[in-house]
């Protein structure tokens, strides 16, 4: 079984130029700005993919413009070759032979150099199993400093709703754009579009993406709720006991005088910021039971997959990305027909959200027009 890594530590990577050109067999690299760059760290000579770009480890403090390598290289570089503070040469290939619920540990002989020359540095498990689960992480061969492991791959790959299925979608559709400078770029509309879809329902339906939580709170009253994806409050119901709850009604901070006195049995809440509280009852401690609106988590992982309700909307989140690219490089008229496909199959999402015994949305069939050959033949 082969598992790949893609070879992308360049991307967000300190870097400098040679400042004269260095011929093979070398083991100091003369750059224009040391600055970047430490003791024991990796660097990467020439963009990731090209024929003889190559990985060193620094084996002493820079010195001036000299970085010092720990081998000699192996090809000549010209002058204004790119050099990357890239911190690890090494990935570390781990399995688990339970699948993804258990412990992944690293394979013999699956410690293996960067290859800087492809778009992915890879490893064959000649004895991996379809059962099995691998994680991968970087590793200094100097200094032994690693970074966390990633995420588990299975051999099959990723679920369809996951991240890394959606990006693959988009760039699959694109040659090499100089608008896209690395793939987070894309993670960031399909989460953009994650926004609007999520806001889009909530418009419809106000139950729609719920969360709770209990909030103790003392004899004043106070309390605040921490919860990460809290967003506004829906509804309040307090207890004193743990058995008996009581509807909170809502009520404006000014709403009531500082000598004002309040029923346990009918309680009141109010806000007193973004995310905290206060009950107004007869001053007894107690728990508020908070029902709330939630903010949509973001995809930030490859294995991160879409909401389940909008899981049949995949194809609205690549034409909002695909959308985006073209508007970027000004092909407005195509990008204005993937941004109608992406809000059509919104209103249809809208369409399923909304409650039945609302009225919906009414829909609009349109008939788009498409050809294989004239919406992407400059990028693919």
């Amino acid at each position: 079984m082969i598992i790949r890594v893609k070879n992308n530590l360049t991307v967000k990577a300190p870097y400098s130029f040679l400042s004269s050109g260095e011929s093979s067999g070398t083991t100091v690299v003369k750059v224009r700005n040391i600055n970047s760059f430490s003791n024991q760290w990796a660097v990467q000579l020439g963009k990731t993919g090209e024929e003889k770009t190559e990985i060193g480890v620094i084996a002493s403090s820079p010195s001036g413009t000299s970085l010092t390598l720990n081998a000699n290289t192996s090809y000549d570089h010209p002058e204004d070759t790119p050099v990357y503070a890239i911190k690890f040469d090494q990935i570390v290939f781990e399995r688990s032979t339970s699948g993804t619920s258990g412990t992944a540990s690293p394979i013999t002989g699956g410690t293996v150099s960067i290859t800087p020359d492809g778009d992915f540095t890879q490893f064959d498990d000649t004895t991996g199993a379809a059962a099995y689960a691998y994680r991968t992480y970087f590793q200094n061969s100097l200094s032994s400093v690693v970074s966390s492991e990633s995420d588990w791959i299975t051999q099959a790959g990723f679920s369809f709703y996951s991240l890394s299925k959606l990006r693959s979608r988009v760039l699959s559709k694109l040659r090499d754009s100089g608008y896209i400078k690395d793939e987070s770029v894309v993670n960031d509309w399909i989460n953009e579009w994650i926004e609007v879809m999520n806001n889009a329902a909530v418009q419809v339906d106000k139950s729609y993406g719920l969360g709770t939580v209990d909030v103790a709170f003392g004899t004043s009253g106070l309390g605040t709720i921490t919860e990460t994806d809290f967003q506004e409050v829906k509804r309040i119901w307090v207890t004193y006991n743990g058995d008996d709850f009581y509807k909170a009604t809502q009520t404006d901070l000014n709403s009531f005088y500082p000598d004002q006195t309040f029923n346990s049995t009918h309680p009141y809440f109010c806000y007193t910021g973004d995310s905290s509280f206060e009950v107004k009852s007869d001053n007894s401690s107690g728990t508020a039971r908070i029902t709330y609106y939630k903010i949509r988590t973001k995809l930030t992982d490859d294995t991160d997959e879409l909401p389940v309700v909008m899981r049949p909307y995949t194809r609205s989140f690549v034409n909002y990305a695909l959308s985006e690219v073209l508007y970027q490089d000004n092909k407005d008229s195509k990008a204005d027909r993937y941004a109608s496909r992406a809000e059509a199959d919104k209103l249809l999402f809208i369409n399923q959200i909304t409650p039945r015994n609302k009225t919906g949305i009414q829909m609009i069939s349109l008939d788009v027009i498409t050809s294989p050959d004239d919406e992407f033949s400059e990028y693919i």
